[in-house]
């Protein structure tokens, strides 16, 4: 039997994960009491999971990437080519509005935190893996620089988030709208 202490103190901590992300979002500067309060738990109880704010924005950080990585999990197994597995990162990702947005602001102080620092360059060696498998399959047009790509797809990703954010479109309208201008941008020219 697990020791009820030990699901109090995971409950706590993921309250405090969610609490620091969407209360750093908000205000880059709040305070551990800010989010403790947030979190409905006492102070005592985020400095036993957290000694100070850099452990807990490094925390949320690593969150993040995870939540990537959780719904990119099966991606190999389900993508049936280059251009599908980057159709499936856009739907797969696209809801992740509030950890993009974190991430974003934290680029500025990616240097203060090295794992996170390597996180982001797994992230983009990966991202930059897929674009040649892509353009070796000859579905996204050889002739683009793959770091060009990587940023186009970059950019899709902050334009769908503003969408979602202004609420004008769901996650699903806009990863859909996302992969419909990339595939178009992307696909290889046809000889003449």
């Amino acid at each position: 039997m697990k020791n009820p202490t030990d699901k109090r103190a995971q409950r706590s901590k993921k309250a405090l994960l969610r609490a620091g992300l969407e209360q750093l979002n908000v205000n880059r500067e709040a305070s551990l009491s800010d989010i403790a309060a947030h979190a409905k738990v006492g102070r005592a109880t985020l400095y036993r999971q957290y000694e100070n704010r850099e452990s807990l924005i490094k925390a949320v950080a690593i969150y993040c990437f995870d939540r990537f990585d959780e719904v990119t999990s099966d991606l190999e197994s389900e993508a049936q080519s280059g251009m599908d597995a980057i159709r499936i990162i856009f739907k797969q990702v696209m809801p992740l509005t509030e950890e993009f947005q974190f991430l974003i602001n934290l680029e500025n102080f990616i240097d203060d935190y090295p794992e996170i620092d390597e996180m982001n360059k797994k992230i983009q060696r990966e991202m930059f893996e897929l674009i040649e498998y892509a353009k070796n399959e000859g579905s996204v047009d050889k002739s683009l620089p793959t770091d060009w790509i990587a940023h186009f797809i970059d950019g899709l990703f902050v334009a769908g988030w503003l969408q979602i954010r202004s609420e004008k479109y769901t996650d699903e309208e806009v990863s859909k709208l996302a992969f419909q201008s990339f595939r178009k941008a992307v696909r290889p020219s046809i000889p003449t």
